[in-house]
């Protein structure tokens, strides 16, 4: 490929940096339940640090400990006044939840009989609280659930874990494990999964995305694969929960990387680590470190055959370096297995890796094509201009061009015209950039994931219960791309036909 995606990916994305104002969090912790049986040791210790943490990233928060439903509910309308319109609004529960039917309950402390009469009145529903979230039309919504710690009812009624539940546009649901699954009350002051995100959730420069992955990453290793983190999202840009990086040249982690990769050893990766925690390699060089050390994974039901797919997929997933022809299998495999380990029971093999890859290719083509849209506009918008800034200097010229008193005017013309057209210039560069960016991206789509796109991939917001003002566009360039990897299918090699259907569009 011509083009390393994920810097594509990294420049492409707009970003969106949450700022510390307008930031409110509600901690639930439910620990001292009626039932002494179902007394957890941690969840007051995780709302009370992590409520400490918050505050000391600006937030505004409200911790609660040991709630009854009428008291869920009535943070939930706190909630909802305090968080109307906020950067951030974040919801964190711990405690006991249960899965019955389709609903996920979290149970208040009031709790006494193992009956579904008596779960209904004393547990919120998930869905109660989407509802207090969801009209929030906040920046990034946050719903941390550390609530799945066993089944209180041992199979009397429910099921342990809860199902995964998606939210509405610019929202992320982060599950302590994944569905179906218990997570442990853990051994120490706090839950292993409140742990993790107690180390990471004050780390500058990480995007809350990034971070949940290293949140999974450590309770992975934590509890030897045991519990594997969740997360459902639809967010867009960029969300900083600490300080956003400082702006940072590609060229030199480019650089800093292929220092590493030329080292080749354990330091030299973890070198790059330091110096770009959240790199576009940082999963790629913690893969390489692990095969040094002899830690490596040993990935499950791969053949020969599925590795070109394979390594496609993971690239676009983030697990693989893009481009790198050179990916010997040890590699892929390998890169193969820390996906797996990072997936729950039951979805682990080359099916469901293809089809995460798949949507994660319409949700970044999603973006590159819409991106690519604005810079031909852009570009016509800055040729008309030239065009009509040479055209007034060249009437200018032929009417005054014997006059000394126009000469100041004259120059003064054709300084703006120099202007618009470095300006043109360098739009057309990012034209080019953006075209050759969003060929690359169907590429790579149309030789490994063309079987598995289709309309009914456009990204998950699209489907949203909470519609954003943007979602008609990111309809249309999903759309757009899906159209565009068709052509792309029937051109010849090579061909920039799906760039002529997006001309004929504009």
């Amino acid at each position: 490929m011509r083009a390393l995606l994920p810097i594509v990916f990294a420049l492409l994305l707009p970003p969106f940096h949450a700022a510390a104002e307008g930031r409110v969090a509600l901690l639930i912790g439910n620990a001292q339940y009626r039932d002494p049986a179902l007394v957890l040791d941690n969840p007051g210790n995780d709302v009370r640090d992590l409520g400490e943490a918050l505050t000391r990233l600006g937030f505004t928060v409200r911790a609660e400990t040991d709630q009854t439903r009428a008291q869920m509910l009535d943070a939930f309308a706190w909630l909802r006044g305090a968080a109307e319109g906020a950067d951030i609004a974040m919801v964190f529960f711990a405690g006991h939840a249960i899965q019955v039917g389709p609903e996920n309950y979290l149970i208040g402390v009031e709790l006494e009989a193992p009956t579904a009469q008596d779960l209904t009145g004393a547990s919120v529903t998930l869905g109660e609280l989407f509802a207090a979230v969801e009209g929030l039309e906040a920046g990034l919504s946050l719903v941390v659930l550390d609530a799945c710690r066993d089944n209180p009812f041992a199979g009397e009624i429910g099921r342990a874990g809860l199902s995964p539940v998606s939210g509405g546009v610019g929202s992320l649901v982060a599950y302590a494990t994944d569905p179906g699954n218990v997570a442990g009350d853990g051994l120490g002051d706090n839950s292993p999964f409140t742990a993790a995100l107690l180390d990471h959730i004050e780390t500058p420069g990480l995007d809350v995305r990034i971070m949940f992955g290293r949140v999974r990453q450590d309770v992975v290793r934590l509890t030897r694969g045991l519990q594997v983190p969740w997360v459902e999202e639809a967010v867009l840009g960029e969300h900083y929960l600490a300080a956003p990086p400082g702006p940072l040249d590609p060229d030199d982690e480019l650089r800093v990387w292929r220092e590493a990769v030329a080292g080749g050893g354990t330091e030299d990766y973890r070198g790059y680590l330091d110096r770009f925690p959240a790199g576009l390699y940082a999963l790629v060089a913690e893969l390489r470190i692990d095969a040094l050390q002899g830690n490596a994974p040993e990935a499950e039901g791969l053949a020969d055959a599925d590795l070109p797919g394979t390594e496609a997929a993971l690239q676009l997933l983030g697990y693989m370096v893009p481009g790198a022809s050179h990916a010997s299998p040890g590699e892929v495999r390998r890169s193969f297995a820390r996906w797996q380990s990072m997936q729950p029971a039951g979805g682990r093999d080359i099916d469901t890796l293809k089809a995460e890859a798949a949507a994660k290719a319409v949700f970044i083509g999603t973006y590159t094509a819409g991106i690519l849209r604005n810079d031909l506009q852009r570009l016509a918008t800055v040729e008309e201009s030239l065009r009509a800034a040479t055209d007034s200097l060249r009437t200018a010229e032929t009417r005054f061009a014997e006059d000394p008193d126009a000469a100041p005017r004259l120059e003064s013309m054709r300084a703006q015209v120099d202007e618009i057209a470095r300006i043109r210039e360098g739009v057309a560069a990012d034209v080019d950039a953006s075209r050759t960016y969003y060929g690359d991206l169907i590429l790579l789509a149309e030789r490994h994931l063309a079987d598995r796109i289709s309309e009914d991939l456009q990204p998950r917001f699209s489907a949203s219960r909470s519609l954003s003002r943007m979602s008609d566009r990111m309809i249309t360039d999903a759309q757009t791309f899906v159209e565009h990897l068709r052509i792309a299918q029937d051109a010849p090699e090579g061909s920039y036909a799906w760039f002529a259907s997006m001309m004929e569009e504009l």
